[in-house]
């Protein structure tokens, strides 16, 4: 396998020779003294991926060098090394440079080659979502395919059903399972870019839909909210993972503002298909405060769709316990309260309601499997555990499939006990 093209600038020829002996078995090496050099290199190369320089220098300085670097390739990952504690140069670096990591003088080789190695595999995982992405995209033209599997549930349809060839019908089969799997392509993208393991697009989507057929909503209904929550962060392909790592709530007042845009470009995404015109303005409000407090539009109350109601309480209930809005897992007791407290400024208090009466019951749905997400306070005899419960080693104590039991519980709460730490128990 190649090596990692690595470019390093430093204006001391020790440093580089140093560096050279430390770096030369784990990455290709471009090794330069001079800033405009390095530059004018770049320029002809501008698919090596990762750049490492000093901060100081007499020519040009490393936040400058880095910052016309950005004009060149803005997506290859930036480093910086400093013998100075110079903090309003570093916060320069970050700024005008982007830079992914910074190193102080003398460094500690094993964590620069770490550094390194996972900056570089990042990379590599933001351009296969990317990839992933072209492809999705290049199919949606082709995929005029949800209209006719909606107009299913109208008897005129059924009444055109009855009338196609056996060849036919089974065209439309197969027409309607590739519809499927390309939804399903779609939202396992979105999970692989937000490196999420919990899944949560799927919950979200599940949930959501779950509260739809309580509600009586018919299957068109049912059908586009589903699809609304599976694919309402697919406008996060396009934000950088430094702002997918961090809890919603850690993030400054301008990163906040750079992610929040994931709904619209979600929505310009899903729109460009024209059968899911409807799904995406479901995603294009789901940011719509129930008081009319919020943008887009300020829609206030039962102005804002049904599906941007539901889904947005129930995203942001799975982003509470799952540790994507604050920096710390929130309890599921402590999370309902949560929602319940916004209800009427931010959620439509109705659905609240029927979410927690939801959340309390842990009913099944018609329409397909749910998971909830428990502490160990919550949990019941004759759960089906869905994932492996694992230990502070990370290796199992109790396995997927696992049927709940009272004394299981009874030990899940001794352990918790001990360890302190409260468990995330997937289950339904």
């Amino acid at each position: 396998m190649d090596k990692p093209a690595l470019l390093i600038l430093d204006d001391e020829k020790e440093v580089l020779n140093a560096l050279n002996r430390v770096l030369r078995k784990h990455f290709q090496l471009f090794l330069f003294s001079d800033a405009n050099e390095a530059i004018s290199f770049y320029q002809d190369n501008p698919h090596i991926p990762l750049i490492l320089t000093d901060m100081r220098m007499p020519v040009m300085d490393g936040a400058t060098f880095l910052g016309k670097i950005i004009e060149i390739n803005p997506h290859c990952k930036r480093f910086l090394l400093t013998g100075h504690a110079d903090i309003n140069l570093t916060v320069t670096a970050v700024n005008d440079g982007k830079i992914s990591h910074y190193f102080s003088k003398p460094w500690d080789n094993d964590e620069l080659i770490s550094e390194l190695n996972s900056a570089y595999e990042l990379l590599i995982h933001e351009r296969k979502t990317k990839q992933l992405l072209k492809v999705n995209l290049a199919k949606n033209a082709e995929l005029s395919l949800i209209n006719s599997s909606l107009e299913l549930e109208t008897s005129k349809t059924q009444q055109k059903l009855q009338l196609l060839s056996t060849r036919e019908s089974n065209s439309f089969v197969r027409l309607k399972k590739t519809f499927s799997t390309f939804i399903d392509i779609y939202a396992e993208t979105i999970c692989l870019h937000n490196q999420d393991d919990t899944r949560h697009n799927f919950r979200v989507a599940a949930h959501s839909r779950l509260i739809a057929e309580q509600l009586d909503c018919d299957k068109l209904t049912m059908f586009q909210i589903y699809i609304a929550g599976l694919l309402y962060e697919a406008g996060k392909l396009s934000l950088e993972q430094s702002l997918l790592n961090q809890p919603i709530d850690s993030l400054s007042a301008h990163d906040k503002s750079l992610y929040s845009e994931f709904y619209l470009k979600s929505y310009q995404l899903i729109k460009k298909v024209d059968e899911l015109k409807f799904v995406a303005e479901i995603i294009k409000h789901i940011p719509e405060n129930y008081n009319g407090s919020t943008p887009p539009e300020h829609l206030a109350g039962e102005d804002i769709p049904l599906g941007s109601r539901i889904i947005a309480i129930v995203s942001f209930y799975d982003n509470l316990i799952t540790g994507r809005q604050l920096p710390v897992r929130a309890p599921t007791v402590e999370a309902k309260f949560r929602i319940k407290e916004l209800a009427k400024a931010m959620f439509d208090p109705t659905l609240v309601g029927q979410y927690l009466a939801i959340l309390a019951q842990r009913p099944s749905s018609k329409e397909g499997e749910v998971d909830y997400l428990l502490n160990s306070g919550d949990l019941q005899p004759k759960l089906l555990l869905t994932r492996d419960i694992l230990n502070a080693e990370n290796k199992p104590m109790l396995t997927k499939g696992t049927e709940l039991e009272q004394h299981h519980i009874d030990k899940l709460v001794d352990i918790e006990k001990e360890q302190g730490e409260s468990f995330l128990i997937y289950a339904r």
